[in-house]
């Protein structure tokens, strides 16, 4: 017998909805048999009473699909190296066409902390090229406590990073013939933390948030509303940028499509949402 068969689909149905109620994430048709595996290996090696909040968590954490890389989709990290540099084409019916002083980003859904490594080494080169004259914050999150831990550690395979050019490789240190560290240095630009999207929010507004191949794995009738509150966490002017593809539809009215580059898919909040837009 098929060992994904050991779960009986009455246990697998029922593990589905909790694990959308308390993240969101909706098991689809196209990854139910990844899902399914997945289920089986938490009931065999799972040690917490079935029902209780760290068996739940355990099990999410154990869904999550933990794919990524350093500065994954080149174009998206060009569009927001423009927007911290104020190179991006900015409507003249937006007051704010520069980068606010302490500029702040958020990457949502950062899984082991490549992509928040990233925007911290794009923003450390803006400031150092003389295009930032402030420091910044950078929050990344995840629902994934082993893939935040990763994340905190900054080390990696030096494979995964072979495709980096020299200035990018240089805020790395050896950690050993097969890993490579992120250096102290750039590291406290950043802080992680665990953050499920359907909580409240930060409570600290940002001008970039980075959220890519998150809401694929959201029910789509909850993908809207996270939106909604994605938005509310930007200032007046601040971009979203989502991954290609991920979002169809009409965005909450305070979000205005960003035409830069057909090759992302980002939003700029407005400060002033027109009705019926």
């Amino acid at each position: 017998m098929d060992p994904a068969m050991e779960l009986t689909e009455r246990k697998f149905r029922h593990w589905c909805r909790l694990v959308e109620s308390h993240s969101g994430i909706a098991v689809s048709d196209c990854w139910a048999d990844f899902a399914r595996r997945r289920m089986v290996e938490h009931q065999s090696f799972s040690r917490q009473p079935e029902g209780g909040r760290e068996h739940l968590q355990a099990l999410v954490d154990r869904l999550l699909i933990k794919e990524t890389r350093f500065f994954r989709h080149p174009p998206s990290f060009n569009y927001v190296a423009s927007v911290l540099s104020g190179d991006s084409d900015v409507p003249e019916s937006d007051p704010q066409s520069e980068p606010p002083s302490g500029f702040s980003l958020w990457s949502v859904g950062c899984a082991s902390g490549e992509e928040a490594y990233s925007l911290a080494m794009l923003s450390e080169q803006l400031c150092q090229a003389g295009k930032l004259s402030s420091p910044f914050r950078l929050l990344a999150t995840d629902l994934s406590r082993s893939a935040l831990d990763i994340a905190r550690c900054g080390e990696y395979p030096r494979s995964r990073l072979r495709h980096l050019n020299a200035m990018q490789h240089a805020w790395f240190e050896s950690a050993g013939d097969k890993f490579l560290r992120v250096r102290a240095t750039l590291k406290k630009r950043i802080v992680f933390a665990r953050h499920n999207l359907l909580d409240s929010l930060p409570g600290k507004t940002f001008d970039v948030i980075f959220c890519q191949n998150l809401l694929v794995y959201v029910a789509p009738t909850r993908r809207k509303m996270l939106l909604e509150k994605l938005a509310g966490a930007l200032k007046p002017a601040g971009r979203l940028i989502l991954a290609p593809g991920e979002f169809f539809g009409a965005p909450p009215a305070v979000l205005i499509r960003d035409r830069f580059d057909p090759a992302v898919l980002a939003y700029r909040r407005s400060a002033n949402p027109v009705r019926g837009h």
